[in-house]
């Protein structure tokens, strides 16, 4: 049997009577398994967009349109130091989904993405200002000699490893025993330095240049060192920075002009 949009009455006609002509008969749509109209479809359609903004919604007055782990990517890069794709595969693979959608977001706020595929790391840089100047938003650490000191070593040891697969991965002795050399002249008390280099750790630490292992004493350097310095850098600065522990450091700033004194 065939259904139709309405219901008729199938009346059998009389002998000698003319059939009667058939009369639809419309139920209201409440009381029917109602067909609708083209209005009532859009309405449905608009109601469904509605529950599935709602759905979407993360607080009240939400009104974002994307989904949680994207917009947790976005956060991280802003926020940064980085994104490190390997501590957080979701919200990694919703950066590599979206990729499009958060390089506009963050252009807004006047910043460029940079994604590395290879060693899953992504962070923001400040976008260089053309005839028009702009607010900046990520902030810069300062860095005295001990740290910048460190951070070449890390490059180093990174540089290492580099093509054969394995993880770059440094012991705090071996850090006191590279930084020794810029014990300051004349002084005696090498509790002054291990303060100072522990200071440094726990900024590499902060910004997360080193990643906590298994041994309390032993971390991993994060590869986005590599981007960060890139090797042209490394020559110069291992020149400069061996030429200053030769001489031993006598309370030099470091490149940021920041003076490397205790706090």
């Amino acid at each position: 049997m065939t259904t139709s949009l309405f219901d008729f009455d199938e009346q059998r006609p009389e002998a000698d009577a003319a059939p009667p002509r058939r009369v639809a008969k419309v139920r209201p749509a409440a009381a029917r398994g109602s067909v609708a109209s083209p209005t009532d479809r859009l309405d449905d359609v608009d109601a469904e967009a509605d529950e599935a903004t709602d759905a979407r919604a993360l607080f009240s007055g939400d009104t974002g349109v994307l989904d949680i782990d994207t917009r947790r990517a976005l956060v991280r890069l802003i926020r940064g130091p980085f994104l490190d794709g390997g501590a957080d595969e979701k919200v990694w693979a919703a950066l590599t989904r979206n990729e499009s959608t958060v390089r506009d977001y963050i252009a807004e706020l006047f910043l460029t993405l940079v994604i590395d595929l290879d060693d899953r790391i992504a962070f923001t840089q400040q976008a260089e200002e053309g005839e028009v100047s702009f607010p900046k938003l990520l902030r810069r650490v300062p860095l005295n000699l001990i740290d910048s000191a460190l951070l070449l070593f890390l490059r180093q040891e990174l540089s290492a490893v580099s093509g054969t697969g394995q993880r770059a991965i440094v012991g705090v002795d071996d850090i006191s025993a590279q930084l020794l050399p810029y014990q300051r002249e004349g002084v005696t008390d090498h509790s002054i330095l291990a303060r100072r280099i522990n200071a440094a750790i726990t900024k590499m630490r902060d910004n997360g240049i080193l990643r906590a292992t298994s041994t309390d004493s032993r971390f991993e350097i994060s590869p986005v060192l590599r981007i960060l310095f890139p090797p042209e850098q490394i020559a110069a600065l291992t020149d400069a920075y061996g030429q200053l522990a030769g001489q031993g450091q006598t309370g030099q700033t470091g490149e940021t002009g920041e003076d490397d004194t205790d706090d």
